[in-house]
Order: C-alpha cells, then sequence, then structure tokens
C-alpha cells in the first residue's frame, strides 16, 4: 500500500508538472520592428476628431512568429489624434492625422506600436471661393473648404515599438 502511495502521489506531481512544462515552450518574442497592418474600425472626420483623442482600430492580418499567430486577424488596437483641424473659410480644407498606438496580443497585453500614421486633407477651395467672390459676389468668401475623412477599414501600417515575449 506504501508503494502504491508513492506511486500516485509521483504520478500527480508528473501531471501538475506537465502543463507547465507545455505552457513556457509556447512563450515566443515579438521583436522591436516587427510589422503590424491595421484598419480604422469607424469613419473619422476632422469635423469633430479631437487632438489626442483615442481611435479605435483592428488588426487586419495575423503576425506570425515561427508559425504561430502572436496577434490575431481582428484583434483591437488603437490610435491617437495627432493632428485636426476643422475646415475654415476662404475655402481652407480640414485637415486629420492619426498615430497607432497600441495592439492587443494572443496572451492580452496591450504592444506598444510606433510607426508615422495617416493622415488626410480635406478639399481646399480657396482659389475657387476668392475668384468667385471677386467676380459675383464677397459672400462667397464665407464659402469653407471640405472636412478630411478617414474612412472605417482604411489600412496603415506599424512597427512593433519594444521586443516583448508572448505566453
Amino acid at each position: 500500500m506504501n508503494r502504491l502511495s508513492i506511486l500516485l502521489t509521483c504520478l500527480l506531481v508528473l501531471m501538475l508538472t506537465l502543463p507547465g512544462l507545455a505552457q513556457k515552450t509556447k512563450r515566443t518574442t515579438l521583436k522591436a520592428g516587427t510589422l503590424v497592418v491595421l484598419e480604422t474600425s469607424n469613419p473619422l472626420s476632422s469635423k469633430d476628431a479631437q487632438l489626442g483623442q483615442s481611435v479605435t482600430l483592428r488588426v487586419k492580418y495575423d503576425v506570425m512568429i515561427n508559425g504561430r499567430a502572436v496577434i490575431k486577424a481582428g484583434a483591437p488596437g488603437s490610435a491617437q489624434v495627432v493632428t485636426a483641424e476643422q475646415r475654415k473659410g476662404l475655402g481652407k480644407e480640414g485637415s486629420l492625422a492619426i498615430r497607432p498606438t497600441v495592439v492587443q496580443a494572443v496572451d492580452g497585453q496591450m504592444i506598444p506600436l510606433t510607426g508615422s500614421g495617416v493622415g488626410q486633407n480635406g478639399q481646399d477651395t480657396k482659389g475657387g471661393t476668392i475668384a468667385l467672390a471677386v467676380v459675383v459676389s464677397p459672400l462667397f468668401l464665407l464659402k469653407k473648404g471640405k472636412d478630411a475623412t478617414i474612412p472605417a477599414g482604411y489600412e496603415m501600417q506599424a512597427t512593433v515599438a519594444t521586443e516583448s515575449v508572448i505566453q
């Protein structure tokens, strides 16, 4: 009976240890500079965007390291509005730019990103506005340019900012 309890104890310890060993072998290093392709989740406009505002992104393609997806397509991410100027009078267009900041890995940790981001300008109508004001009426000087927009699904690239170990 004593040998049986020792054997069962050893078997139990072995069973509890194996899953921990398996998890340790699943660690993958995500190196700084790894490319991540993202897309906007919602349309954005210079009309209502605020400087510093957080913008929701999602990963467009799996990020694979050694045959393992460490960041899955559809994973959430975010960007920050770095330029937001509304359209103005005299036909001056609006401008809008965002820069990716973080993305979520398969183990739930938020991975910092770096990249130049993307920007858009609205349509500048200054020249036409001034010409119409001179020829037709000074009221055309009140005409505004177009808002800058970034549509939902707009693709952008970023890179991993710092090396991370993914479980």
